[in-house]
């Protein structure tokens, strides 16, 4: 049996299962509220928690004696996720999802997770069932593929040569958006997993490893609710979806799955797994 537990980041010390922060709780309660939710999965597992270098060891150990059909990561914000998830991704090849734990805003309290590390992993190693993962990219709209350039790899310096700043101002203005926003147009790479932008200091930064080569992406907002809607409303799915999408609501989710809102998403793409933000995934477990 598989317990798992999330809560808003003000619960964290009600919290009883694998699990972590998120921002609000789909379907039931936004995060004003101290709320805890839990789903109980009759797969058996392994939880793994710990440094990331702990981590990739424990896992190597665990598929040297058991097959490993699915596995939820989770971050407590430490960064480096997209190395982690490259190392990961040599020693498992399944399906992966999950993301960063929501930081409290109040306090600011960090590594809301299981175990307290710089991450937590829990693998699937019951073969009675099937297990699948989709990962979406509500930002449809594809402007267009741009060359960065980087000073480390989540700081943007330039876009197709412009300065960063500038050019997404420019775009922004084109569009009709406001300058602060970073949500409905954003970058991805080119297995269309977003980053998540700010301007912080006056420099364009990540939340998740920027490539040298991006595309511009952008979702008009009258589409995203039902966008979101479609995807939250999985009753027997464990769905992912970014704290910063949230912020694009118009009103509540109605979805009676397990819904969480979190800093940064694990998604499935292809036979491998990325680090990202923006994005939606989500892991279906069914008997075989």
């Amino acid at each position: 049996m598989t317990k798992l537990c999330f809560t808003t980041t003000g619960a964290w010390d009600l919290a009883d299962g694998f699990g972590c922060a998120s921002l609000g709780l789909a379907g039931v309660c936004d995060n004003s509220e101290n709320r805890v939710v839990t789903k109980e999965i009759p797969a058996e597992s392994r939880v793994l928690t710990g440094s990331y270098q702990t981590l990739l060891s424990d896992v190597k150990a665990v598929t040297e004696q058991q097959n490993v059909y699915a596995g939820i990561v989770l971050f407590g914000n430490a960064g480096g996720e997209n190395v982690f998830m490259e190392k990961l991704c040599k020693l498992l090849n399944c399906p992966l999802v999950g993301g960063g734990a929501a930081i409290d805003g109040a306090t600011g309290r960090k590594g809301l997770i299981t175990g307290g590390g710089e991450a937590a992993v829990l693998l699937f190693t019951d073969g009675n069932y099937h297990y699948s993962a989709e990962t979406l990219c509500i930002h449809s709209n594809v402007l267009q593929i741009c060359d960065v350039t980087t000073a480390d790899p989540r700081t943007v310096l330039t876009v197709d040569g412009v300065d960063a700043v500038t050019f997404l101002n420019e775009k922004r203005a084109e569009l009709g958006l406001k300058n602060t926003d970073f949500e409905h147009l954003t970058l991805s790479d080119t297995d269309d997993v977003n980053a998540h932008l700010s301007c912080p200091d006056g420099q364009i930064k990540s939340g998740r490893d920027v490539k040298a080569r991006m595309k511009l992406r952008y979702i008009p907002h009258e589409k995203v609710y039902n966008t979101m809607r479609d995807f939250y409303d999985d009753e027997d799915a464990i769905v992912f979806g970014c704290a910063g999408l949230s912020g694009l609501l118009d009103k509540p989710l109605d979805t009676k799955s397990l819904g969480l809102f979190l800093f940064g998403e694990v998604c499935t793409v292809g036979n491998r797994a990325e680090f990202g933000n923006l994005m939606l995934s989500k892991l279906k477990i069914s008997k075989k």
